[in-house]
Parts: C-alpha cells; structure tokens; sequence
C-alpha cells in the first residue's frame, strides 16, 4: 500500500457535461473532507463506502466555492486500486477541473503518473498484469471484435488459461520431482510417461493460442497494410478508394507521395493502419530518395503488403523482384486501373508464380474493392473464430513462445532419456515464462514500460 495519495482528472480535457476528478491513496478522504462542503451538512470522512453525495467544492484559503459536485466515496480494498478512492463529478471544462484537482494538490495529494491508478490496482492485487494491459485495449478498442476480445481478458479469461497451464506445470514438476526424492518407493517410468502426456497436452494447448497471436495483436494494434509500387501505378487513388474519402493526393506526376502517410480504418470488423508509400524507383532526389527508404521500412515492418501493378502497364522485372521477395509474407499482388479496359498484366504468369494472391480493382468504380478487403480480412483468421481468448500484446506473445520452447525442450529431454533435473529446469523455466505473463514476477523495467502508454488519470 502507498502511503502518498495521487490525484488526477479522469475524464477527457476540454468543455463537456461533466469532469472526474480521481483521487486515491491514504489520504483520498480526508483530503475531499477538507475541500467539500456537503448540502446535508455531514462530512465527506462520514460517507459510508460505495456512496453518492451533493456538495460544494470549497477553496480553503478563502472559503469561496469553485464549483457544485457530486462525491463519489469508494473505500479500499473494495475498489479500482485497492485503497480508499474519491471521484469528484464538477462540471466539464479545462479551468473548473483544474481548478478542483490544484485544490487537492494544494491539501496534500501529488500528481499521478501515466497509468498510476491502475498500476496501483496491479500492486495492490485487485488485477493481473495481463488485466492491467486489458484495461489499455478497452480504452483504446476501434472495433466490435477488439472491445470483445479486451473485455475477455479484462474480466480474467486469457489469465484464467494461463493459471490452468501453471497449475499443469506444477503437476508435472511434482511426477518428476517424486522419483527425485524417493527413488526408492516410486516408478520412474510411470511418472514419466505421465507426465510427457501431460506437457503434450500443455504444448498443443499454448500451440493453438500461438497460432491465433497474429489475429489477437491485430485486435489490439490494428492489422498494419502497406500500399508499395513503382510510381503512378494507382496507389494514392487506392489509398482513398480503401478509406472511402479523399485523404492523400493523387496526381500524374511521379514521386507525388513523398512520407509515409498513415489512416485507421474498419474492414469487417477487423481494425486496420492503411499506410501510403513512395514509389519504389531509384532517385537521385534527396527527399524522394528518403520516401522511397521508409516505404522499403514500412513495408518490411507491416502485417500485409499490397504490391500495386498498373493494368495500363506490362509486368517489369522489378515487379516479379519485389513480388518474390515478400513471396513468403502475407503479400498481396493488387492490379489497379481496370475501369481502363488495358489489360495489359499477363494475369495467367501471377497465377502460375503466386497462385491466387492477387485480384483486380478499380478506385474509379470501385471494382473488386471489397473483394480486396476481404482477402486481407481471411488472412487473419475468420472473426467468427475469436471464441478462442486471443493475447492481446507483443509482450504476452513473447512470454507465451518462450514458455512453449521450454515446454518442447522438457519433451524432447525426455524423450532423449536426459536426466530428470534437466527436464525441471526447462518446466521450471515455462513456469517462470508464464509468471511474467500475469506479472507475479516481473521487472520493474516492464511494469514502467507497460504503465507508461497510459493516459494519465487511468
């Protein structure tokens, strides 16, 4: 427990209906008591938990009122982050809001950090560190089907699946520990095989989730697509005719896009960062020379590329070059400016080299537009499929694959007839992995860096 209290505004800055004004620490209530005068007359110190009351928000040098408030009373451990809680309703606007948070600075609270009060709630035990990051997805959700998937792990599931893998761990550590200690009264090979059958099922279990992490990161960051080409092959008009409104220029001129120009959208419920890029071609302008740089980055670093081919034009060597390069990523061959009727890429040589990765379009009509989305949509998994409680950050996914690799080596240590405390270690070491994963043993380094991407106030 904290011995200083933190305060901070909780609500969006900026005029609106109502502001929150958050405390939470030791000195939560009696800070509120000393700044509220209550229209009944009692005291904030005599509110009982978990109730609502009218007052005034008082400044205590000169007794003038600030604002009328509803008080809000939320005593630990029965809150959001464990101690005793005040949530001070004032009304919206910049000057009211801070008017009320310096008063409670002035009377003993300090400024909270970034995501201070659920940091707290982590400390304090009230959740999990997989729950805390939860807690960042729901704020941040743009879709039905993320929100869906952060609310399961907010409410425990993802962390529930990965106590159940502990406490099987832990079973397996126990059949092997057994012949460790009392060589004499127990069967080796009995315990063994039990305990192999055991870390199989375990492996499969961590294997599946795995296989679904890319649909569970994409949830929660939004599924990157990078738009690359050579220059004036349609990609800025795409671009637009993707986000169905005119966001990037688009002109005959080459080298017009000179940055990497990025936008959120929705396909299908699938969250996605469409990114617009310079033309692929070798340039001795400065400035296009650095555009052209970052698509290469951005296209390396992106979840899908969209490789864009002109049907006005013939496939050039380049093409099939870049084409083959990301051939074992999810790399999708779009062929623009249809309406045109040229027809000019020999579609049957994309067939035989890239097999159905490709498809045609127009941002004109907009010809084979959803078709487009589609096929980017299936390359994540269909969302009907997300009964299956996904991971919802690259740090989770990272603890995951290295308590699966540890899990692999016990089975293959076994299999190899190593002795028993080499396969205790490599269990001893998925266990350590999943602990991370909750946060029952993580650094300090990690926690400041997951709390950091809050806003301050949450």
């Amino acid at each position: 427990m904290y011995e200083d209290t933190i305060g901070a505004i909780a609500t969006p800055m900026g005029t609106g209906g109502i502001a929150i004004c958050r405390l939470s620490g030791e000195e939560s209530v009696q800070i509120a008591d000393k700044m509220v005068k209550l229209k009944k007359g009692k005291k904030v110190r005599h509110m009982p938990s978990w109730s609502m009351a009218l007052g005034d928000i008082v400044d205590p040098d000169t007794g003038g009122v600030i604002d009328e408030a509803i008080i809000l009373v939320m005593r630990g451990p029965r809150s959001y982050t464990g101690e005793d809680v005040v949530e001070i309703q004032c009304h919206g606007g910049t000057l009211v809001a801070q008017k009320v948070l310096s008063t409670s600075f002035r009377l003993g609270a300090r400024p909270a950090e970034p995501g201070e009060f659920t940091k707290r709630a982590f400390l304090n035990g009230r959740i999990t560190l997989d729950e805390a990051e939860a807690v960042l997805d729901v704020v941040t959700s743009a879709s039905e089907a993320s929100l869906y998937q952060a609310g399961r792990r907010l409410k425990g599931e993802f962390g529930a699946l990965v106590e159940k893998w502990e406490d099987g761990l832990v079973n397996a550590l126990a059949l092997l520990q057994g012949p460790i200690d009392f060589p004499e009264n127990i069967d080796p090979e009995g315990e063994h095989e039990e305990a192999r059958r055991l870390l199989d099922k375990l492996g499969k279990e961590m294997a599946d989730i795995l296989s679904r992490a890319p649909l569970g990161l994409a949830l929660s960051g939004g599924v990157e697509v990078c738009l690359v080409g050579r220059p004036n092959v349609g990609k800025s008009s795409l671009f637009n005719a993707l986000l169905s409104r005119d966001r990037a220029i688009v002109t005959d001129i080459p080298g017009t896009t000179r940055d990497v120009i990025s936008e959120k959208t929705e396909w299908y419920g699938l969250p996605v960062v469409l990114l617009d890029t310079a033309g692929l071609r070798p340039t001795q302008e400065v400035v296009e020379a650095m555009g052209v740089e970052r698509a290469k980055s951005a296209a390396q670093q992106a979840n899908v590329i969209l490789y864009i081919l002109d049907d006005a034009e013939q496939l050039q060597d380049e093409d099939f070059q870049w084409l083959q390069s990301w051939q074992d990523r999810f790399c999708i061959a779009v062929i623009t400016k249809t309406d045109l009727g040229a027809q000019l890429v020999d579609v049957d040589i994309l067939d035989e080299r890239f097999g159905d990765k490709w498809v045609k379009v127009s941002s004109v009509t907009g010809e084979g537009i959803e078709n487009l989305k589609q096929m980017v949509h299936g390359m994540f998994t269909s969302l009907s499929d997300t009964e299956a409680v996904l991971p919802g950050s690259a740090r989770q996914v990272d603890c995951l694959e290295r308590a699966y690799q540890a899990v692999k080596d016990a089975l293959y240590y076994l299999d190899e007839g190593w002795t028993d405390d080499v396969v205790v270690l490599c269990i001893e070491e998925a266990a350590q992995a999943l602990m991370e994963l909750t946060g029952k043993k993580v650094s300090q380094e990690t926690l400041d860096r997951i709390f950091s991407k809050f806003c301050v106030g949450k």
